[in-house]
């Protein structure tokens, strides 16, 4: 988990300070920087007191791998099992190093490969970098155009009322038609009316031609 904080903590290749760390983490700063330490002398991080931690490829190479583990244990979980998002992302945490790499690539076959987690975070795919997917709000896309859904930021039942229509997290979906009052998507065969209100609390992942995701 300190690999995995480091890797989503970093910006622009930039030393995560130590307390931001402790923060996220939610331990001592004394723990941190002992941690640290051991970190920096398995290879796995960068350390320099005062500035922070950095971590090496080696060290991102462990991190991503955990990274697509806990996430595609999320979606299953939520998804096939109907675990509220909170209890997942614990027992996502336990089996997260349980997991071969060959139960996971089965695991994320059996899945459909998502692209993303029950929160729209990205998924690494298998033995790549984690990606960095811009997402953008469902009102912004255009009749034709074909996107991953991301997240929904509205109420609960409006999110189930989603859910229960396939727009989840990860479920790729095509506008059909955009109007003055609602947005017309078509997911898994089906036709489903948004209204303009609900799209706006969507975020989405918009795909090109050729399926891949900006």
């Amino acid at each position: 988990m300190y690999l995995v904080d480091i890797l989503r903590l970093s910006k622009q290749g930039q030393p995560v300070p130590l307390s931001q760390l402790a923060a996220a983490l939610n331990v001592s700063p004394i723990s941190v920087n002992q941690m640290c330490r051991r970190l920096q002398d398995e290879g796995l991080v960068t350390y320099v007191p005062y500035k922070g931690v950095s971590i090496t490829p080696s060290g991102e190479r462990l991190a991503v791998r955990i990274l697509r583990h806990h996430r595609l244990w999320e979606v299953f979980l939520v998804d096939h099992l109907q675990m509220k998002w909170e209890e997942a992302h614990e027992t996502a945490c336990r089996l997260e190093h349980d997991t071969t790499d060959e139960v996971i690539e089965r695991l994320d076959l059996f899945l459909g490969h998502p692209r993303v987690n029950p929160r729209g975070e990205p998924i690494p795919a298998s033995a790549g970098a984690l990606p960095a997917a811009t997402t953008m709000p469902l009102t912004e896309m255009r009749a034709g155009q074909t996107g991953t859904w991301a997240q929904c930021a509205s109420d609960e039942t409006s999110r189930n009322f989603l859910a229960s229509a396939g727009l989840r997290a990860g479920a790729t979906f095509r506008v059909v038609a955009v109007g003055p009052e609602s947005m017309l998507l078509e997911v898994n065969g089906r036709n489903v009316a948004v209204s303009r209100p609900l799209a706006t609390a969507v975020q989405t992942v918009l795909e090109d031609r050729s399926g891949k995701a900006h």
